[in-house]
């Protein structure tokens, strides 16, 4: 592997929605990785109006209390996770941005994996952890797997993105770019992830899928026949919605 060269700034943007079951275990990969990143680190955590004890035990958690100087936390009404990604990313301090999910399904640490191959990563790719990866190494349930394979295939017939894994939590953006797209977000619901990729690609930012390591969330509940009909109309009105509004553009710019 290559030796890394240099730490980033980086920002941590991690969305809670009724979490309470997992703050520990969130705040168990967060007291790990701020010993081992030896740069300029912020953890902001969005809580998207939870509606159990989240809020209260991020607050007392004994890990924030004796990291506050790094961590922040953030309320908002309920919006969705594009919506609380899109809160933390435009107040971003850091020269990359890395989204995780809060169950930490894939540890902050893969990060440094990623810079021991990558060495330094680029200011015009985003780096996304990819499922699919003939690197990675995940351990999930049989039905998340066979939805998966059914969003992607969605994915590559309704829009131009040739991505194996658009959905996985864990990615990296250079900040500039981060800010850019998100502001514009208008998909705030887990489909979020399709429309950021579909106009980084129009961006001319080149998308990388990197490996990790992925643990599956016990006791999610997933329909196959009634959660493919509702990917394939969300990825179709987020394209759709997206070439017209590229459309317009182009027309407004001729004339």
């Amino acid at each position: 592997m290559n030796a890394i060269s240099s730490l980033p700034r980086l920002s941590l943007i991690i969305p809670c929605y009724n979490e309470a079951t997992r703050v520990d275990l969130m705040y168990a990969g967060i007291a790990s990785f701020i010993k081992e990143w030896d740069a300029f680190l912020e953890i902001i955590i969005v809580d998207d109006g939870s509606s159990d004890a989240t809020a209260t035990l991020l607050q007392d958690h004994p890990v924030y209390l004796a990291h506050a100087d790094c961590i922040r936390i953030l309320h908002q009404d309920n919006t969705g996770k594009g919506g609380a990604l899109k809160y933390g990313c435009l107040i971003a301090k850091g020269d990359y941005v890395l989204t995780l999910d809060a169950d930490m399904a894939t540890h902050p640490k893969e990060l440094l994996n990623w810079l021991a191959i990558e060495k330094n990563f680029n200011a015009n790719t985003i780096y996304i952890g990819s499922r699919e990866h003939a690197q990675s190494t995940i351990f999930q349930l049989s039905n998340r797997k066979t939805v998966g394979h059914i969003f992607n295939a969605i994915v590559k017939l309704l829009t131009p993105l040739r991505i194996q894994d658009t959905q996985c939590g864990f990615k990296l953006y250079p900040v500039k770019w981060a800010s850019t797209i998100f502001k514009d977000l208008e998909t705030n619901g887990w489909a979020h992830d399709v429309e950021i990729l579909y106009k980084a690609h129009l961006l001319g930012l080149q998308i990388k899928e990197m490996p990790i390591e992925w643990h599956a969330i016990e006791g999610s509940k997933i329909n196959v026949l009634v959660d493919g009909a509702k990917m394939f109309f969300e990825v179709l009105r987020i394209s759709t919605q997206i070439k017209w509004s590229y459309k317009t553009k182009k027309i407004r710019t001729c004339n």
